[in-house]
């Protein structure tokens, strides 16, 4: 019996390019009715009119998918929004989606499940080649529900907006189930990299006085934050053969 994969996409003023994101996964998943795509757009989201239009556009362009689904609620940081999509997700694997990748791999889907196989326990991080970090790093990380399940969450909530990746990744480095998929390619199409311009987002988050991401970087360093992950390491040994 196939595994179900939910896709969270926390997702701001880029009703554009996540459609080319959603087009990108439905192109390339073998298994559509399997694979549940959730985002999550704030209500005071400029754009919130136009999401609200391609959410009914996608009621029909994609039915072909398990689900796919937007949650317009209060705004939140997108560490605390990959948690609500959590919440609502019924997914067996969990991926870290966002609003500027784009799928690239013919039947990605059967490769995670045949990957996610390998770990009896259902313990796992894995990612795909995003086409900047590659195998250094694990940007968009792949988990089990058993994963969330055991720590009571996917992302941890305390970020503004960078970070999250990181924190997934320092804790599977701790418990040894760290898995690059080097063949299977989620290109995010970064301003960094010359593949996007640096739009509202970029600029709210990185660009303006208050610097998340700098502000992201101190929280994760903290005494409290470390021990926290040591804590939650723990209780993915404790549930691992």
């Amino acid at each position: 019996m196939s595994k179900n994969i939910s896709i969270l996409t926390p997702t701001r003023q880029r009703p554009e390019r996540l459609e080319q994101f959603i087009k990108s996964v439905y192109e390339y998943t073998s298994e559509r009715d399997r694979v549940e795509m959730l985002m999550y757009v704030d209500a005071d989201d400029p754009a919130k009119d136009l999401y609200l239009d391609f959410f009914e556009h996608c009621q029909t362009e994609f039915k072909d998918f398990l689900r796919i689904h937007f949650v317009f609620g209060a705004p939140k940081s997108v560490s605390q929004s990959w948690n609500e999509l959590y919440i609502r997700s019924i997914g067996d694997i969990i991926i870290m989606g966002n609003d500027d990748l784009i799928y690239r791999t013919e039947s990605w889907d059967r490769t995670v499940e045949l990957e996610s196989n390998i770990f009896k326990d259902d313990i796992y991080c894995m990612w795909m080649d995003d086409r900047i970090n590659r195998e250094n790093h694990c940007a968009f990380p792949i988990v089990s529900r058993k994963w969330c399940e055991t720590l009571g969450y996917f992302t941890p909530g305390v970020f503004y907006f960078g970070y999250n990746d990181t924190w997934v990744f320092d804790i599977a480095k701790r418990v040894g189930r760290c898995r690059f998929l080097g063949g299977v390619i989620a290109e995010h199409m970064h301003f960094t990299q010359g593949k996007a311009p640096t739009d509202a987002t970029y600029q709210r988050n990185r660009m303006s006085s208050h610097n998340h991401y700098k502000m992201d970087e101190v929280i994760f360093n903290s005494k409290e934050m470390v021990q926290r992950r040591i804590e939650d390491a723990e209780k993915l040994k404790k549930v691992m053969k």
